[in-house]
C-alpha cells in the first residue's frame, strides 16, 4: 500500500547511480521492491504455504518480463551499430535531426538504461504476484485504500504546486529528470504536482478520475465522487494532452456503461433519480457555456493542446521517436531491439520496436486475461470495473505518449485486482444445452431426498430411521 502511496512522487528519488548514467531509483520502486522481498520471504519460510500456483495471467506476464530481459541482455548486442537510435539518455553526444529538438539518433549500443527498464520491469511482475497474493488474502478492499490514498496525496501535492511553494516541493523533487515547472498554455501555469512534467501528472491524475468515477457509480459514496472531481480538476489544470485525452475516453466509455444500464429493468425510483441527476447536469452545463466566456476559453486552449499539438515542436520531436521505434522494430526482423535501448512514444512503437512481436503478443496477451473479458459477477465486479477503467485511461495515455516499455506499479495494480477479482467471483454452472442457453452464475443445488437419506449425511442414529 505504501508503494502506491507513493507513485503521486513521480520525482522522488532514493537512489542515485551516478557510475550507470545517473540512474535513479524512484522511492515507490525501492518501497515496492522492499515490500517483494518480505514477501518471498514469508513465502519461503511459511511452514503451512501449500504449493505456489502459477495462473495463465501470472504465466503471460513472466514471458514478458523474460522477453524483456533477454532483450535487454542479448538482442541489443546482437543488433548493436547496425542502425540508429534515439536514446533514453540525455547525456548522449550524436547528430540532432533539428536544431530544435534536444533528442540525438546514435547507433544502437547497450547501456545503463537497458539495466534500469529491466529492473523495472522484473519488479512490476513481482509487484503483480505478490500485491495479487495479498489480495486473495486480505481482500479487493486493499486495493480501494490503497487508491483512495493515493489519489489524496497526488490532490496534497498539486495543490502545493498551485500556491508556488517550489521551495518546499524541491525536496520531493530529486530525481535525475527535466524539470518542467514553469510551462504555461493560455497564460495559465501548468500543474505537475510531484513529477517532472504536465504530462505525467494529467496521466496519473486522469486514472484516478477514472477508478474514482466508476467506484462512484457502484457505491453512491460522496468521497468517490469527490475524489473523481478533484481528480479530473487536475487532469484540466495540468494542460496536458495525454491527460485530457484519457480522461475524455474514460467519460465516453462510463457513459456509454451508464446509458446502457438504464435500458435494463429498473426499479421506477432508482430510474427517477438518475434522469433527474442527467437532467440537472445537463442544465448546469448549459448555464455556465450560456452565461459565461467558457466556451471562447476552451475552444483556444482545444486548438492550442490538440490541433496544433502535432505541429510543435514537442509534436514533431515525438513522431520523430514513434517512427524511430517502428523502423528498430523492421530492421530487427520483429525481435526489438531491446528494453531501455531506445526512446519512441506511443505504446505500439515503443513495444515492438523494443521488446518485438514475442514482447508485445506475450503484454497483450497478460492485459486481455486480466482486464479484458467480461466483468465477474458479485461484489467482485464493482472493483474489478474500477481497475477496468484506471487501466484503460492508463493505456489511453501509454497509446500517445509513452516512451518505455516499462508498464508501470499503478497499471500492474489493476491488473492484479481484474485477476484477484476473477478468482474471488463464484464459479461458472452452465445450463442445460439448447436455443439461447448461456452460462449463468447459479448457487449450488440443493441435495436430493435420496441423497439426505444416506447415512454419510445425517448425524441422527441409524435406529432412528427405521419404521416403527
Amino acid at each position: 500500500m505504501l508503494a502506491i502511496a507513493l507513485v503521486p512522487f513521480g520525482m522522488l528519488a532514493a537512489v542515485t547511480l551516478p557510475a550507470i548514467g545517473g540512474m535513479s531509483i524512484l522511492a515507490c520502486s525501492l518501497v515496492a521492491a522492499l515490500t517483494v522481498g518480505g514477501a518471498t520471504l514469508r513465502l519461503l519460510f511459511d511452514p503451512r504455504r501449500g504449493p505456489i500456483a502459477l495462473p495463465a495471467p501470472t504465466i503471460a506476464f513472466g514471458i514478458f518480463a523474460l522477453y524483456a530481459l533477454f532483450s535487454a541482455t542479448v538482442l541489443v548486442r546482437l543488433f548493436a551499430g547496425q542502425f540508429q537510435v534515439f536514446s533514453l539518455s540525455r547525456t548522449v553526444q550524436g547528430a540532432r535531426i533539428d536544431t530544435a529538438f534536444a533528442s540525438v539518433l546514435v547507433p544502437l549500443s547497450p547501456g545503463g538504461s537497458n539495466l534500469s527498464q529491466s529492473f523495472y520491469i522484473l519488479l512490476a511482475f513481482t509487484v503483480f504476484v505478490a500485491f495479487g497474493h495479498s489480495l486473495r488474502r486480505r481482500g479487493l478492499t486493499l486495493a480501494d485504500t490503497a487508491m483512495r490514498l493515493a489519489a489524496s496525496v497526488n490532490l496534497l501535492l498539486a495543490a502545493m504546486d498551485l500556491a508556488g511553494l517550489d521551495a518546499v516541493l524541491a525536496t520531493v523533487r530529486t530525481a535525475s529528470y527535466t524539470l518542467a515547472n514553469e510551462q504555461t498554455m493560455g497564460g495559465f501555469a501548468r500543474v505537475i504536482g510531484g513529477f517532472s512534467e504536465p504530462s505525467s501528472f494529467g496521466a496519473t491524475s486522469a486514472a484516478f478520475f477514472a477508478w474514482f468515477v466508476m467506484a462512484f457509480r457502484s457505491s453512491r459514496r460522496w468521497s468517490d465522487l469527490t475524489l473523481a472531481l478533484l481528480s479530473l480538476l487536475c487532469t484540466v489544470a495540468s494542460f496536458s494532452a495525454t491527460g485530457l485525452f484519457a480522461a475524455g475516453v474514460v467519460s465516453l466509455w462510463v457513459a456509454g456503461i451508464a446509458a446502457l444500464g438504464l435500458l435494463r429493468p429498473t426499479s421506477g425510483k432508482a430510474m427517477s433519480r438518475s434522469l433527474i441527476a442527467a437532467g440537472i447536469l445537463l442544465c448546469g452545463l448549459c448555464l455556465l457555456l450560456v452565461l459565461t466566456p467558457l466556451p471562447d476559453l476552451l475552444q483556444d486552449l482545444f486548438r492550442r493542446i490538440f490541433l496544433e499539438k502535432s505541429g510543435s515542436m514537442s509534436g514533431l520531436e515525438r513522431k520523430a521517436w514513434a517512427v524511430s521505434g517502428l523502423n528498430a522494430f523492421w530492421q530487427t526482423w520483429g525481435l526489438g531491439a531491446g528494453a531501455g535501448s531506445l526512446r519512441s512514444n506511443g505504446l505500439a512503437p515503443v513495444l515492438l520496436g523494443s521488446v518485438g512481436v514475442p514482447g508485445t503478443l506475450a503484454f497483450v496477451t497478460f492485459l486481455w486475461l486480466t482486464l479484458g473479458r467480461t466483468r465477474p459477477a458479485g461484489r467482485a465486479g464493482a472493483i474489478y470495473r474500477s481497475a477496468q477503467a484506471a487501466a484503460l485511461a492508463q493505456l489511453c495515455s501509454a497509446g500517445i505518449s509513452g516512451t518505455v516499455p516499462d508498464p508501470g506499479l499503478l497499471l500492474v495494480l489493476c491488473c492484479a485486482v481484474g485477476a484477484a477479482a476473477r478468482e474471488a467471483a463464484p464459479p461458472l454452472r452452465p445450463l442445460p444445452a439448447g436455443p439461447g442457453a448461456r452460462n449463468l452464475r447459479l448457487p449450488e443445488p440443493a441435495p436430493s431426498c435420496d441423497e439426505m437419506l444416506q447415512p454419510s449425511r445425517i448425524s441422527c442414529p441409524e435406529s432412528n430411521l427405521r419404521p416403527s
